[in-house]
């Protein structure tokens, strides 16, 4: 069994609302700490302006959310998608602690199918989702956040990447060969794996016009950061 045929098992047996309702309240120290570093790169690469609509997809805990809030200024509002009830509490009570709750317009419902206008948003945030679906739901996901784009919007994808050379390359590959064997730690089970980012984004029609390789702190895992338009 090679490891998209492994993904899709594991994909279907564990990466469920149930998954992410329970881990909910430790996701931010299971998965949080390694993702801060890209999503800030992410955040940086976007360059979110005064006054613009932004998307934040799959938000989990909220972290996303809450440094997006004080990018688009005092009085614009910030849209965000997660299919996890849990994980709508948990970001409610981390956005209301920095009473930013108000700002953000909540919507639970799957990412596959956004029950949002056709070109709506200006920004699109996507971190850590894309390489998360099921292999012949990607383009799924993708061609509905082309939906909900502007034309002249710009989405970020934040991904693991089958790129990457030296430490990069030899974290990647031991974790395409540990995957079958992931630990489920305080009910959640990572799901994520390494994806061909820029081939997947072009085939989707995008057009890249930024990107960056970086890296989760302590493994070394690749992660590709791309920003595109339509």
């Amino acid at each position: 069994m090679n490891l998209a045929d492994v993904h899709e098992v594991i994909y279907t047996k564990e990466a469920t609302e149930e998954k992410y309702n329970s881990a909910s309240d430790y996701y931010h120290l299971i998965m949080g700490v390694f993702e801060i570093k890209p999503n800030k790169e992410a955040l940086d690469l976007v360059d979110i302006k005064n006054g613009e609509r932004v998307l934040d997809v799959a938000f989990g805990t909220g972290w996303v959310l809450e440094k997006i809030v004080r990018y688009v200024g005092p009085t614009e509002k910030i849209y965000a998608i997660d299919f996890s009830l849990d994980m709508h509490r948990v970001a409610k009570e981390r956005l209301k602690k920095e009473k930013m709750e108000e700002r953000i317009i909540f919507t639970r419902a799957n990412a596959l199918s956004m029950p949002y206008k056709d070109n709506f948003f200006d920004v699109v945030f996507a971190s850590f989702i894309v390489d998360l679906q099921k292999i012949k739901d990607i383009q799924i996901l993708l061609r509905e956040i082309k939906r909900v784009l502007k034309p002249t919007g710009r989405a970020v994808i934040v991904a693991m990447t089958k790129e990457g050379k030296g430490l990069k390359k030899l974290a990647r590959c031991f974790y395409d060969w540990f995957y079958s064997f992931w630990p489920t730690i305080f009910g959640y089970r990572a799901s994520s794996r390494p994806i061909y980012v820029n081939k997947e984004i072009e085939k989707a029609g995008f057009i890249i016009t930024k990107e960056k390789l970086s890296h989760i702190v302590f493994f070394n895992f690749p992660i590709k950061i791309v920003v595109c338009k339509k």
